[in-house]
């Protein structure tokens, strides 16, 4: 045998000797260090705590490890004077793990070359200074973060105690299936189906609505206004170069069905393309590179006349909309917010939407998102001009393949029930009806409408708790309007026990992350008083909130709100350290230099932002743009739109049942046969669609084709009792938890009317 060969099995044989004694430990305490900013981009900082926050909370989800706490290692590294991302050899991580009482310290890095992220970790073993694990993991976006951490934290668990845990939900569910003759798709869920009799506590009705994808070519003609600000602000950061170039996306993806009228306003509104049929590209694109800034900003003055130029080719079978652009606050003209809105919401009633775009740190939010949320449209923050072009390229991508139009969720209550708030969206309730109005869906989309109910003090074994009606113009197929309806039913307990066995972790997990998004904009808001200790506390205890609740429900969601919080949180201690430390706190918003006023400005912006995307359920909010490439004019990049993954349900939902038909089914137009697409069929599910096949009714009838939704089972350990209190959850060795049938479980709805009278029953062993 050569030396070499030789050589390499005696360290295979140490490795080895080394795992089986750290995995003869019954309790492992791993110390994980901050991941150290290797980009050379101070606005990615943040990742240094935020990446080691989501790995603790994987690591801990394994019973074997325990985590050596965050304030115990800052008193270990100040005791050496280091800092908690510094560099750390193995040498010194051996110190560190020694201090700590840890077992094994996990440090790591993040660099970046080109467009590709990378976290490069060490896990090193305190008692011997060898180094147990390596792992790189590239990445992208932040959502690509959470799974690079997720899988990080796997291979950790698998080399410490040679288990898998699955950082995934506990409750798996299958695909939705997608029929070709239904636009959309609607389901319901409530975090709580089964009710605690007396506890007074509210529920939640989550309401999603998934948009079927629709082709460039079945599309609906344009007619569109673009509104560009070009007041003196609108020179700097070359802003005014940018919204050209976005104009200029906005024609080249227009045809010759498509109307287009553009409009500038600064102290003056100009209409320099009148309303017309999109014919002479290139005269329309010469037109719009001669726009220049001007003085003021009259904001009203440019939407009104966006709105005159609409209104003069509008018709039905269209989209209708005027896009405006503003980067400043609107000092002519109608200036008061309230009349601004009424304006919005009488062009609603003539059938024409806004959508507005914000940019920098000096526009009025509130205003723009108001005349979004009042005008039927959609609002958007563009916290950096570059990424102007990249948002109107989003925009319009959904514009040019609009699935449906009009389209409204309505919620009728039972007596006694009440509707105390919907999330995200403007209300209109009427005695115990609650109608919602989403406007135009685009294709391949996904919506969530979150409905806080508040129920009578005992409602008996079951409850009929509300009826959820969806109603929308079919434009893709050129029909009539479309209404569905499904009965949201509830079942009451007097068992705290039999009430948890039954709570849906995907709507939980989602309104967790709208309070936190309100707390947090709430806080980031008190900067202005001078509340900058508040902020900081407020922050801090919304991440220890989000941390135990990302854990607890495994939500990549608010796994990255671990993220965005991290995010606020070092542009307030950077803000700290530029202007003075601890006296900081004793100043207002004013006392700042402009750079950092500007900063804090934006990031108010940003969380208010965030806080209107979880809202609608999206996930739009960036907190940093890919590296730019060094030699490339950004004014000269061709944005080309990034297509929209299909839509799938959140990882939340649980496994439904086949759909069955219901001839009681309101539906106005007539119904094909459903046939699942083929790109959703896997293997697993053939033998199910076939059966499925052999039971679809005669044509003749109106078939139900929304799947039908189930919320989670309580988990179980075969042969012993239901009781949560003698359940203890696990999650080592899972690949795919399936957890045993429960007859009589309650159901979430879909689009299917269908009452259920049995209350389910959870049989405790005592």
């Amino acid at each position: 045998m050569s030396a070499k060969r030789h050589f390499t099995l005696r360290l295979a044989f140490i490795a080895a000797a080394l795992l089986c004694q750290l995995n003869a430990q019954s309790n492992l305490r791993i110390a994980v260090l901050d991941f150290q900013n290797l980009t050379g981009r101070e606005e990615m900082k943040f990742l240094e705590k935020a990446i080691s926050e989501i790995l603790i909370t994987d690591l801990t989800l394994c019973d074997k490890i325990t985590i050596v706490e965050r304030s115990r290692m800052q008193d270990v590294l100040d005791e050496m004077q280091l800092a908690l991302s510094g560099v750390i050899d193995e040498e010194t991580a051996v110190e560190i793990g020694t201090m700590a009482g840890a077992n094994a310290i996990l440090v790591g890095s993040i660099t970046v070359g080109g467009e590709m992220y990378r976290i490069d970790s060490r896990l090193v073993d305190v008692a011997t200074a060898e180094v147990l694990l390596t792992e790189k993991k590239d990445w992208l976006s932040e959502d690509e973060i959470i799974r690079a951490v997720d899988e990080l934290a796997e291979a950790i668990i698998q080399q410490l105690t040679g288990e898998f845990v699955d950082m995934s939900s506990d409750f798996s569910y299958e695909p939705l299936t997608y029929y070709e003759d239904r636009v959309l798709t609607m389901e319901t869920a409530l975090d709580k189906p089964v009710w605690l009799n007396g506890s007074g506590e509210p529920v939640y009705l989550q309401v999603d609505i998934y948009s079927k994808e629709v082709s460039r070519r079945e599309r609906i003609p344009l007619n569109i206004a673009l509104v560009i600000d070009r007041s003196g602000s609108m020179a700097s950061e070359r802003k005014l170069d940018y919204a050209k170039q976005a104009a200029e996306f906005v024609v080249r993806n227009l045809d010759r069905e498509d109307v287009l009228a553009l409009v500038t306003y600064e102290s003056q509104v100009q209409v320099i393309l009148p309303a017309q049929v999109v014919r002479n590209k290139r005269n329309i694109l010469s037109i719009i590179k001669s726009i220049n800034t001007g003085g003021s900003t009259n904001l009203s003055g440019g939407m009104l006349e966006g709105y005159s130029q609409t209104a003069k080719h509008w018709k039905t079978g269209q989209v209708n909309r005027v896009l405006l652009l503003s980067d400043g606050l609107t000092n002519q003209g109608i200036t008061r917010s309230e009349k601004l809105q009424a304006i919005c919401q009488d062009k609603i009633s003539k059938g024409i939407s806004i959508s507005t775009f914000g940019v920098g740190a000096d526009f009025d939010e509130d205003l723009m998102l108001n005349l979004a949320e009042h005008g039927n449209g959609n609002y958007y923050f563009i916290g950096s001009p570059d990424q102007i072009p990249t948002i109107f390229s989003r925009e319009m991508t959904g514009l040019l393949a609009v699935a449906a139009q009009n389209v409204r969720i309505a919620v009728e209550t039972a007596p006694e029930v009440k509707v105390e708030k919907v999330f995200g969206y403007l209300q209109d309730t009427r005695q115990n009806r609650t109608e919602v109005s989403l406007g135009d869906v685009f294709s391949n989309d996904h919506y969530i409408v979150t409905f806080k109910l508040s129920l009578p003090a005992n409602i008996g074994d079951s409850l009929q708790l509300a009826k959820v009606s969806l109603s929308y113009d079919d434009v893709t197929n050129k029909g009539d309007r479309i209404k569905t309806g499904a009965p949201v039913n509830i079942y009451g307990t007097t068992t705290p026990d039999e009430r948890n066995n039954y709570l849906n972790p995907n709507v939980s997990a989602q309104v967790t992350l709208l309070y936190s998004a309100r707390q947090i904009q709430s806080a980031i808001q008190k900067i202005d008083d001078g509340n900058i200790d508040d902020t900081r506390k407020e922050l801090g205890k919304q991440l220890a909130l989000v941390s135990s609740s990302a854990q607890k429900y495994q939500n990549p969601a608010l796994k990255k709100q671990i993220l965005t919080i991290h995010k606020y949180t070092q542009i307030l201690d950077d803000a700290d350290r530029k202007s003075g430390g601890q006296q900081w706190a004793k100043k207002t918003l004013n006392d700042f230099d402009s750079n950092i006023r500007g900063k804090i400005r934006a990031t108010q912006k940003a969380a208010k932002y965030d806080l209107y995307q979880l809202g609608k359920g999206k996930d739009d909010f960036k907190l940093f743009e890919k590296p730019a490439t060094p030699d490339t004019d950004p004014s000269e990049k061709e944005v080309i739109p990034e297509p929209k993954p299909k839509p799938t349900p959140s990882p939340q939902l649980i496994p439904r049942p086949k759909p069955s038909p219901d001839p009681q089914k309101e539906v106005i137009r007539e119904i094909k046969k459903p046939t699942p697409k083929p790109d959703v069929i896997n293997s697993r599910e053939k033998k199910i669609i076939d059966t499925r096949k052999r039971k679809t009714p005669s044509p003749q009838r109106k078939p139900v084709v929304s799947p039908q939704k189930k919320t989670p089972k309580p988990k179980q350990i075969p042969g012993k009792s239901t009781d949560t209190k003698q359940v203890k959850s696990t999650r080592t060795k899972k690949i795919s938890k399936q957890m045993p049938e429960k007859k009589d479980r309650p159901v979430s709805q879909t689009t299917d009317d269908r009452t259920i009278n049995k209350k389910p029953s959870v049989k405790n062993k005592d």
